[in-house]
């Protein structure tokens, strides 16, 4: 419902979304818990974070300088980004800063650490 009324679409667990022209981000949606939703999305596979000295590293500087999203090196070696979102109370102007925020910024890393839109 959040995420009809943000201008965004569900599909299963997933929200696509648009970052920059011809670019785009996938958000996985987890609210198998009671209080809270956790929001991640891939930055790199295994392979792309082998190739980047120290990801685990570098991920953790990345997180000194955001707020909403911390990144760290996930299930399978992949390097990911995450946001929790509180289910009380929120609003769907809110979920779509959290949703595009967090695509975003994990768009901004991939490309960053690769050049390319893997995604």
């Amino acid at each position: 419902m959040l995420t009809r009324e943000a201008g965004l679409r569900l599909a299963g667990s997933e929200i696509r979304v648009p970052c920059g022209r011809e670019r785009s981000h996938t958000v996985y949606v987890d609210d198998s818990l009671d209080d809270a939703i956790r929001l991640w999305s891939i930055v790199v596979t295994r392979g792309g974070a082998e190739r980047i000295p120290n990801a685990a590293v570098e991920a953790w500087r990345m997180n000194r300088y955001r707020e909403l999203v911390g990144f760290k090196i996930g299930e399978y070696g992949r390097v990911i980004g995450e946001c929790w979102v509180p289910k009380i109370d929120i609003t769907s102007e809110e979920w779509k800063t959290y949703v595009v925020n967090l695509a975003k910024a994990c768009d901004r890393l991939e490309y960053l650490w690769t050049g390319k839109d893997v995604e």
